[in-house]
């Protein structure tokens, strides 16, 4: 039994819009830079560096990437689990023996101690209850897809094909 399939051309046509790349490039071009305007916003402040660190990534046809640089992002975005905290091995104190954990004391905010201070904790080892997660990347991008008329956008494409 053969038959005809209604709306084909138009379903094709709408299929070829929202494929073609310039289109796809250009909204993912807008999600990437609303994602990293709103995640540099929501990213928790201590000394900005994190914030700094968020920048466009690689764009193509079919993806678009955000990049955080800074080491302790993954940390920020999803939390720590508890875990032991240990002195780099190979570390030396300076009577000799093997080097400790030490903290306290007067900080600068970097976390350095400040000059003529000294700490005011030492340990061998510490069990860090582990962190909650401060997520700031996630929340921008679906927020981004969501409130800046992205949706909108893929949409128009797709209808205005028919």
């Amino acid at each position: 039994m053969a038959g005809e399939l209604i709306g084909y051309t138009g379903l094709n046509a709408r299929i070829t819009a929202v494929a073609d790349p310039r289109t796809r490039q250009h909204v993912a071009r807008r999600w990437q830079i609303l994602t990293i305007r709103g995640a540099k916003i929501r990213v928790p402040r201590k000394t900005s560096n994190l914030g700094r660190t968020i920048q466009p990534g690689l764009l193509t046809d079919e993806n678009a990437t955000v990049v955080v640089t800074a080491d302790y992002a993954a940390a920020v975005e999803l939390g720590t689990k508890p875990h032991i905290i240990r002195p780099k091995p190979g570390r030396v104190g300076r009577n000799g023996r093997p080097a400790a954990l030490a903290w306290g004391g007067a900080r600068r905010l970097s976390g350095s101690l400040r000059s003529g201070a000294s700490p005011e904790h030492f340990a061998s080892f510490v069990n860090h209850p582990g962190t909650r997660p401060h997520p700031f990347l996630r929340p921008a991008a679906v927020e981004a897809l969501h409130e800046e008329g992205l949706m909108d956008e893929i949409i128009i494409s797709w209808n205005g094909a028919a």
